[in-house]
């Protein structure tokens, strides 16, 4: 009943706030005199700050703007509207609609480009990846040669959704393009400081996600002595969070929970419930990992209290569940033991709706099926217990229909893993080389046509045999295996530049870097699990480590992707 009256409430906001937020508002006598240059500067000084006080300066621009019959400030307030409703739990889809409405017959240097990037972060922001992409396309159309502030900056959110789909090395290349523009932009007249920090922000991130923390690091302790030095903090509490995943993942614990307490109260008052809950979750980490599991649990239980207000920190916080469940487990508390399975099956049936379309599937600790029958376990130790009967009753139609949904599909999804085992064994039976990345011969790229031979080839035949030569002894000496790789690092180690080797790489094997490394450490492993019974003994960790992985999980993500099976089924059919 309280699910069904918290939709029909948030309908009911949803649409008549976008008519308050025009009809019903009236202008604060302190900003009746303020001209429009003054109301852009206080919004942009207080966006991501106070949201509250934000939508109060957009929907002056706004009103303003309608009463002067301004076009450029009432296009700017709807912009405006919809950027700040949609980062709370208000949507801001009608207003961005209304702005695409009144601008798609223009042609300036802002619109209606400025109309779709609106569209696309609302999309984005409500996890349809698909409809953002669809959306910044447009955009990225009508700015190139037009408006090269909008041309990098809809770069820079292609590289959020890039991040979506793990192309990590992609959208870290997308982030330094923006951070470089806007670096040079800062030491000239139209110098943009929020943007200029905020792509400060992003490349720290991208560092996090690859797992170069200490160049994260860097990025960060810039980030905010820029904030800072020009006294703008909209990125401020975002540095610092990204600076804290540094610090624990570096098991600097103690810098890491100060720095997160110290951003605990501008997200709270901003009501950022999707980062609250991420600060929760590290606090409940660093604490778990400290072996504090009393305190721990607090902190896990406050994040999944806030991801019910935001489903977009599910995708971080997943394994907080894993750990409640394990917790009440020990503690033979039935009853909270199946409370998180339920949540834990929730947050994957959302995970995976929301990333159908996507290359990327997380690989997960507790597989679905397991928990399905761990799940239909604890209902019937339950059932006998007549002061839960009521709440099973309850919610069980609706938790049946969730699992049964999630249960048919992962069905398919083990079918399927399966067969691709069986096909795996069969192939490296047959010939291991079917699965080798061996690059085509330079001579037959030679030998292609000219017009076609322009079209692919980008390096002088020269350059690309010195480089091939490198990358076969690169491959015969297994150097795929050491951790920690980028396209940088190898550059240098062969005495070429990331833009060389990116494009060898390209032309030699017809693949990018991030897929040639991560096929070389998988066909070696599949060989070695092979012939090595020792090896398959090994922890799906111990094993990711051996190859060259820092988790198991971006392991058994790359092990899909290249033979589409994981590891666990492989191994387990080479048991048999």
């Amino acid at each position: 009943m309280n699910k069904y009256f918290l939709l029909l409430l948030t309908f009911f906001c949803q649409t008549v706030c976008f008519s308050q937020s025009i009809k019903g508002f009236y202008i604060p006598d302190s900003l009746k005199k303020r001209n429009n240059e003054y109301l852009q500067k206080s919004y942009d000084k207080i966006y991501r700050i106070d949201n509250d006080k934000a939508e109060l300066y957009a929907n002056t621009i706004l009103l303003k703007g309608k009463k002067e019959k301004n076009s450029e400030a009432i296009y700017d307030g709807y912009y405006k509207l919809a950027h700040t409703k949609g980062l709370k739990f208000e949507n801001g889809k009608p207003y961005a609609d209304t702005l695409l409405s009144l601008t798609k017959h223009l042609d300036t240097k802002e619109y209606p480009a400025k109309a779709f990037i609106i569209e696309g972060i609302l999309y984005s922001y409500s996890f349809n990846y698909k409809a953002a992409l669809n959306e910044y396309v447009k955009a990225l159309n009508l700015a190139k040669n037009k408006n090269e502030d909008q041309y990098y900056y809809i770069k820079k959110l292609i590289g959020i959704l890039k991040t979506t789909t793990g192309e990590d090395e992609e959208s870290l290349s997308l982030f330094l393009e923006y951070y470089n523009y806007q670096k040079k932009k800062i030491k000239t007249d139209t110098k943009d400081i929020k943007n200029y920090i905020s792509a400060i922000f992003s490349v720290a991130n991208a560092y996090n996600k690859i797992e170069q923390y200490e160049k994260c690091k860097f990025y960060n302790k810039l980030g905010i002595a820029e904030c800072k030095k020009y006294n703008e903090y909209n990125s401020y509490p975002y540095l610092v969070m990204s600076e804290s995943i540094a610090d624990y993942n570096l098991k600097n614990y103690n810098d890491a929970f100060v720095n997160l307490s110290s951003i605990e109260k501008d997200l709270t008052k901003n009501k950022d419930y999707a980062n609250l809950s991420i600060l929760y979750y590290y606090k409940g980490k660093i604490n778990y990992d400290l072996h504090k599991e009393s305190k721990a649990i607090p902190f896990l239980i406050k994040s999944d209290s806030l991801a019910k207000l935001s489903q977009g920190a599910l995708y971080t916080i997943r394994d907080g569940y894993e750990i409640l469940i394990d917790y009440y487990k020990k503690k033979g508390d039935k009853e909270n033991q199946l409370n998180y399975v339920n949540k834990l099956m929730y947050a994957d049936s959302i995970i995976n709706n929301n990333q159908n379309y996507l290359s990327k599937e997380i690989y997960k600790k507790y597989d679905t099926v397991v928990l399905l029958d761990e799940k239909e376990k604890l209902i019937s130790s339950l059932n006998n217990r007549n002061s839960l009967l009521f709440w099973i009753l309850g919610a069980g139609f609706l938790i049946i229909s969730v699992l049964l949904y999630v249960y048919v599909k992962n069905k398919k999804r083990i079918k399927e893993y399966q067969k691709q085992a069986d096909r795996l064994l069969e192939r490296s039976k047959e010939s291991f080389s079917a699965f080798t990345a061996v690059p085509l011969p330079i001579e037959t790229k030679l030998d292609l046509p000219e017009k076609e031979e322009k079209s692919k080839i980008l390096l002088s035949d020269e350059k690309l045999r010195d480089i091939r030569a490198k990358l076969e002894n690169f491959e015969g000496e297994k150097g795929f295996l050491r951790k920690n790789i980028t396209v940088d690092s190898l550059a240098k180690e062969l005495g070429t530049n990331r833009d060389y080797l990116s494009k060898s790489v390209n032309e030699l094997k017809e693949k990018n870097f991030s897929q040639y490394i991560n096929e070389l450490r998988i066909n070696y492993v599949v060989e070695e699990l092979n012939k090595n019974e020792k090896l398959r003994k090994y922890t799906i960790s111990a094993i990711a480590d051996e190859v060259g992985y820092n988790n198991s999980e971006s392991f058994s993500n790359a092990f899909r992707k290249v033979t589409g099976t994981l590891p666990s089924y492989y191994i387990k059919l080479l048991e048999k």
